[in-house]
């Protein structure tokens, strides 16, 4: 357990990465609990998704079943956040703003080429929030 109290704790998913999404949603709601802190998942997609032809918005649908099956699971309410825009690192900084957030909870995953040019989302929340970040590795 961390060794202090948030109220308003984030956590960035990506729902490529299940596993590692929900052991920081874990966290998250283990941090939370004892002083009845809200917890918020974000998912952000590009509006184009992948290719041309595929919508951002079209994962909706089972990032809101995934929110409600980790609040289920794990006897705790969560809020679902989701976007669409073609910067997650804006969007994550521009929620940890609106939700005055006090800590964001995210998993990271062993860094490729262009997370070494470029960061990955964690280190780039890591660097640029106003708030604690804890990141978690697979």
């Amino acid at each position: 357990m961390i060794p202090f109290s948030a109220r308003n704790i984030l956590v960035p998913v990506d729902l490529r990465n299940r596993e590692e999404s929900r052991k920081a949603v874990e966290l998250a709601v283990e941090t939370a609990r004892p002083d009845g802190g809200t917890v918020s998942i974000l998912s952000v997609v590009n509006p184009l998704g992948k290719h041309f032809t595929e919508g951002g918005k079209q994962h909706e649908p089972a990032f809101k079943s995934f929110v409600s099956e980790e609040s289920t699971r794990l006897d705790y309410p969560i809020e679902a956040l989701f976007r669409s825009h073609e910067s997650p690192n804006r969007i994550i900084r521009e929620t940890i703003e609106k939700k005055d957030t006090d800590l964001v909870i995210m998993s990271t995953h062993h860094p490729k080429l262009t997370d070494v040019v470029f960061g990955s989302h964690a280190s780039q929340t890591a660097l640029h929030a106003d708030c604690s970040v804890f990141i978690l590795r697979d």
